[in-house]
């Protein structure tokens, strides 16, 4: 084939292509996310009322304080995971944020279990009493696993499900530090069940949702 022939076909196919989609940049898609996430919770403790004894509850429960701190920062690593997936050549960024997040969970768990552990067999909430919170906690993040499938989704996710799954359960575990500044039960089981099992509540019911969603605006 000439020179002249293959020019001609490089210019053709130069025209059908489409525009290449501007990526935003992950940390400002993630502080975005966070910000969402700040501005509904806030909303939705608003409506709900907040705990009068918030302050006081996360400066003398240091337990409460441990778990809340491991769901904040398990959510955060899940987002991270969730957008960081959605970008060819960031896989040891999403290993490294899902590392992070199982610790976290890990932390978040042990430290429930030895609060449940501590109070003793007691007068516990009936469980239909917890799901008030994990419903809250899965609403709440709702918003930000969204934002990540949108995301992932202009960007073109290598692993769909792992988006879907990492953007779920961080969500969650981060609607769940949200709705603690409702909640009003001091029942330590309450703070395992309603609260520390939010991650994986929130990947069993947000995940097929987000997966479609994702599969939608990929194509």
């Amino acid at each position: 084939m000439s020179e002249e022939r293959t020019a001609e076909l490089v210019r053709e196919l130069s025209r059908e292509l489409e525009p290449v989609r501007p990526i935003p940049a992950l940390r400002h898609a993630l502080a975005l996310l966070l910000g969402l996430w700040l501005a509904v919770g806030a909303a939705v403790a608003l409506w709900l009322g907040f705990r009068p004894d918030l302050p006081r509850q996360l400066v003398t429960e240091l337990g409460t304080s441990a778990v809340l701190a491991a769901l904040l920062a398990a959510g955060v690593a899940g987002l991270v995971a969730g957008l960081a997936g959605g970008v060819p050549g960031r896989e040891r960024l999403v290993r490294g944020a899902l590392g992070l997040g199982l610790a976290a969970l890990a932390v978040a768990a042990g430290v429930g279990l030895a609060r449940v552990a501590a109070a003793g067999p007691g007068n516990a909430m009936p469980w239909p009493q917890h799901l008030p919170c994990l419903a809250i906690a899965c609403a709440v993040g709702l918003v930000p696993a969204l934002g990540v499938t949108w995301y992932a989704g202009r960007a073109l996710a290598f692993r769909p499900l792992a988006v879907a799954v990492s953007a779920a359960a961080g969500a969650a575990a981060m609607g769940a530090v949200s709705a603690q500044a409702s909640c009003l039960a001091t029942d330590p089981a309450h703070l395992m069940l309603g609260h520390v099992l939010a991650p994986a509540v929130g990947a069993l019911v947000l995940t097929l949702p987000l997966l479609l969603a994702l599969r939608r605006l990929e194509r």
